[in-house]
């Protein structure tokens, strides 16, 4: 019935038609703007709730000396906030100024929505430092939410590996329509079936010995240095016993630095087989200490020092070319105080 009503009066709406569209189109235009600036209105009237995640977010970066404490359960602003504390003195205090603090020393960001919760880059020294924290989860079940979050580091644009993956995971909990913090949970990641996980492992340990082998390798060439410009009739030696003689004196005293003990000079522990030979001639006027790794293959660098006061490094060398072609790490340090005397 409907059908053939359209069919039949079709040519009369058609007409009647246009000079409605005509009206509306006119009518729209003429108040399109107003309407528009009246719904935002009152969207913006309406805005949602807060999220745990906006909370979460709030308590720890808001500017307002009271963020951290709206989020906290009532129970335990009662036991944990009292009268007349200041930031010196209250625990809860110092908490809620890490991240006024963090946000001072660099450029932070925060994200209501995304992988990322919060990015952060530093520059130290000439170094630029980011950290990321990742939403790893974050499960809303009715009126509590627990979200894991995960830290990472880069230097210069380069992860920096962390023997420990820090995860965090917070509990919130509505109460009185505001989330508020009812637990928070640190846990050690450690994924010991992840290839590059282990690899970075292999690496933080190479990289320390590394750094022990090269301040041995300096330490006894500090040593030479200072030995010869005293005994000029004597020149340099070979003998710990006669470099670090004071230090001999005083081998078990507690004010001996690890680094001054002649015990960690020729050995070959840490990854390192160290040697110091070339004192020959009287008085002698040359020395080279070595500190070639145990282990040929592990890609390790060689650190070598002479009577210049050089201390270079060679990649995957074998120690003999390390002194002709190796690359300048430092200057030994007692070297500018000879020359100054």
């Amino acid at each position: 019935m409907l059908a053939l009503l359209l069919l039949t009066e079709t040519p009369r709406l058609a007409e009647g038609a246009m000079r409605n569209v005509c009206f509306v189109l006119i009518a729209a235009f003429a108040i399109g703007i107003p309407s528009t600036a009246q719904t935002q209105a009152s969207i913006s009237q309406a805005s949602p709730p807060q999220t745990a995640r906006q909370a979460l977010i709030e308590m720890f970066m808001g500017k307002s000396p009271d963020a951290f404490l709206k989020h906290l359960p009532s129970v335990a602003s009662q036991a944990l906030v009292r009268k007349g504390e200041n930031p010196a003195t209250s625990m809860v205090q110092k908490i809620s100024m890490l991240g006024q603090q963090l946000a001072a020393q660099g450029h932070v960001q925060t994200f209501d929505e995304g992988p990322t919760l919060l990015l952060s880059e530093q520059e130290e020294g000439k170094r630029k430092v980011k950290t990321e924290v990742i939403v790893e989860r974050d499960s809303l079940m009715g009126e509590s939410d627990e979200i894991e979050l995960s830290i990472h580091v880069y230097n210069d644009g380069e992860p920096e590996f962390l023997p420990v993956v820090p995860r965090l995971i917070f509990t919130l909990t509505q109460e009185k329509n505001i989330w508020r913090l009812t637990e928070a949970t640190l846990a050690a990641h450690v994924p010991l079936t992840d290839p590059d996980y282990l690899k970075g492992v292999r690496r933080k340990e190479d990289e320390s010995e590394e750094n022990m082998a090269s301040a041995r390798v300096n330490t006894i060439a500090a040593a030479e240095i200072r030995y010869a410009s005293t005994r000029a009739d004597h020149g340099y030696s070979c003998k710990l016993t006669e470099l670090f003689a004071r230090t001999v004196a005083a081998e078990h005293s507690d004010q001996v630095s690890e680094t001054e003990n002649p015990g960690l000079g020729l050995d070959e522990s840490s990854g390192y087989r160290i040697s110091l030979t070339g004192c020959s001639g009287n008085p002698s006027s040359k020395f080279q200490v070595l500190a070639v790794p145990t282990d040929s293959d592990a890609g390790m660098k060689t650190f070598c020092a002479d009577e210049t006061g050089m201390v270079r490094f060679e990649m995957n060398g074998k120690g003999t070319s390390c002194l002709t072609r190796g690359q300048v790490l430092y200057q030994a340090a007692t070297v500018s105080t000879v020359e100054a005397d």
